[in-house]
Parts: C-alpha cells; sequence; structure tokens
C-alpha cells in the first residue's frame, strides 16, 4: 500500500521522525542531547534506506555506526573548543577584576591617608588633652561616622559625633569639610550655637538632595557643659556611681536640611559635679542585632552604664560587651561611640 503520492507509509513515518530529529539537533546545545539527536539521526536515515535496499543493509549498517562516531566526536570536539574558549574568556575576566581590586586597593590607601590626615589635624590639641574616649566600628573601609574631640586655648573642651547619610567613601568624603569647620570653630573658641550653624550652613551647600548629617556638638568648661543634639539617638549623662541623671534627646533637625541661624538652636545646658561623664553614639550601636534578632537597644545600653566608672571609664565593658552579644553577626551600619568626663 502507497499514500496518495506513491511513497511507502514506513518511508513518511520514518522522513518524519528524521524531522523532528533534526530540529532536536540544530537546537540542542549540550552535548549528551547533540549525540542522543545525532545517533537517532542515523538511525532514522539507516531504517529509510534499509528498507529502499534491503539487499546492502549490512553494509548500509556498517556505514550508518562509522558515520554516526564520527559525527559524535566531532560534535564532542566542537563543545571541548566553545569550553576552552569560555575558559579563556574567564580567564582574561578575572584577571582584570584582580587588576581593578588592587588598583582600588591603591586609592582606598591614598584616600585614607588623606581622611586620616584631616582627621588628625582636626583633633590635635592646642592646649590639654580634649577629655574624652572615643570608640569607631566602621561597616567599610571608610565610615560615615565622625568622632572628634579638641581643646581650646581657654581650656574649654569640645567633642563632635556625626553621622552622615550612607556609608563607605562617599559619606566619608561629606565628613572631610565637618572635621575642618570642627577644628577652625572649636580652636577659636566659638559657642556651640555658632559651630552648629557654620557646620550647617557649609552642608547644605554642598549635599546633595536627600542627604543630611546628624550631629552632636558637646563643650564642657569647668563643669558646665552645652550640648546640641541634632538628629543623634538620646544622650546620656550618668554619674560615677552609674546612676542616670539626664538625657538628651534631639531637638534639633540634622544638619545640611535647610538654613539655620545661632538663636534657632536648641541647646542643652547644665552644671555638674566633676567625674561625670557624658555619652553619645550612633544609631548603627543600638539597631546593631545578634543571631537571634534581637537588638542592643538602648535599654541594653543603659544597663552597661549603671554600674560604677572606674579610672579608665565605661567605653572599653561597653565594646566588649556588644562584641559578645552579636557574635560575629555581620554588621549592617556603621558604629561609633563617645563618652565624654565632665570636668
Amino acid at each position: 500500500m502507497f499514500t496518495a503520492d506513491g511513497r511507502c507509509p514506513r518511508n513518511v513515518e520514518i522522513e518524519a521522525h528524521v524531522k523532528c530529529t533534526c530540529s532536536m539537533f540544530i537546537s540542542a546545545k549540550n552535548p549528551i542531547v547533540l549525540n542522543v539527536a545525532l545517533t537517532l539521526l542515523c538511525a532514522s536515515a539507516l531504517a529509510v534506506l534499509t528498507i529502499n535496499n534491503a539487499e546492502n543493509s549490512t553494509g548500509l549498517i556498517a556505514i550508518a555506526i562509522v558515520l554516526t562516531l564520527f559525527l559524535s566526536q566531532l560534535m564532542l570536539a566542537r563543545h571541548h573548543a566553545r569550553q576552552l574558549q569560555r575558559t579563556d574568556r574567564y580567564h582574561r575576566l578575572g584577571r582584570k577584576l584582580l587588576q581593578l581590586k588592587r588598583t582600588k586597593k591603591r586609592d582606598e590607601k591614598i584616600a585614607i591617608k588623606v581622611l586620616n590626615h584631616i582627621v588628625n589635624q582636626s583633633t590635635q590639641p592646642t592646649g590639654k588633652t580634649a577629655a574624652a574616649a572615643i570608640w569607631q566600628q566602621p561597616l567599610e573601609t571608610f565610615s560615615g561616622d565622625l568622632a572628634l574631640a579638641t581643646t581650646d586655648d581657654d581650656g574649654r573642651t569640645y567633642t563632635l559625633l556625626a553621622d552622615l547619610t550612607g556609608h563607605g567613601i562617599a559619606a566619608a568624603m561629606g565628613a572631610t569639610p565637618v572635621a575642618s569647620i570642627f577644628q577652625a570653630t572649636a580652636r577659636r573658641g566659638l559657642s556651640v550655637e555658632e559651630i552648629i550653624v557654620e557646620l550647617n550652613n557649609k552642608l547644605t551647600q554642598m549635599l546633595p538632595s536627600g542627604f543630611f548629617c546628624c550631629v552632636a556638638v558637646i563643650m564642657c568648661d569647668k563643669g558646665q557643659i552645652k550640648v546640641c543634639n541634632a538628629g543623634l539617638p538620646t544622650l546620656i549623662v550618668a554619674d560615677s556611681n552609674g546612676t542616670i541623671t539626664d538625657r538628651i534627646e534631639s531637638d534639633q533637625l540634622p544638619l545640611g536640611i535647610q538654613t539655620l541661624e545661632a538663636e534657632s538652636v536648641s541647646l542643652f545646658t547644665k552644671r555638674y559635679q566633676s567625674g561625670q561623664q557624658l555619652y553619645a553614639y550612633t544609631d548603627g550601636l543600638i539597631e546593631a542585632t545578634n543571631n537571634n534578632g534581637n537588638s542592643f537597644n538602648e535599654k541594653m545600653l543603659e544597663s552597661l552604664l549603671a554600674t560604677d566608672v572606674t579610672d579608665s571609664g565605661r567605653l572599653d565593658n561597653i565594646r566588649l560587651s556588644f562584641e559578645q552579644f552579636v557574635k560575629g553577626t555581620p554588621q549592617n551600619d556603621d558604629i561609633s561611640m563617645v563618652e565624654v568626663i565632665i570636668c
């Protein structure tokens, strides 16, 4: 029996299989799929030839086997050639990435040297050593937090803690003018209000929209303190026995958002007995979490402050307790804290 066009039905069926196998062969990329498609293709072609030429079927089978093996090796060789090309490309990309990392590391060293020079200039006292202890733990190579302490010619101590928007080198570059302005204004013995206005005016001009600086400026003069908290967490004053005597909340907008006059700067002013301590910190400290998802919050911090102060202060104990709490949990923000001895 034959089809309407005079072809053997078995041949028509096999031709359909051949077309399907050819489609698989053309679209296949995996070498195993290629070999399977190739084998099916040769087998289908062999079936057609065997049906149409039964007398020479043995020879045709041998030819088909040899052809299948040859084409199979050809496909594998092509696949391996492509793999070698990919490997060579990956090696080139790897070398380029390594070169970029080395360049980045070199640039970071230069930038760190420049920034450290600026910060060291800002903190070098002209008279007495500033009575403040500082703990900083940056998230990246560069920190968006800035902690400075200096003393003017009359013995007044000035401390600044700032937290700029973001992390890394962009935030650190914003800290550069803050350090310079703080150095210039504090050394001249300007008031806290004047320092805040100078900082705000510069940051308002410099920072792009959406960027700002949370900051606390603390001036201590013979037991009297003047503090402006502009956007930082609540500052804490504790006596030598660990009793918390005052909490200084933020009542000023962060700097760099809008213009500011000295008359509108909010100040906390109070006289204390010598030897009490004031603690300022950035939100990276109280928002840090451990493996259980618990945060190192204000309550935990205050419990660490409720101890007798030692000659070295409480800052080292707070740092060690914090490190024990987080136990290697990945850091997600810059962390800074200052301890100011009221004198």
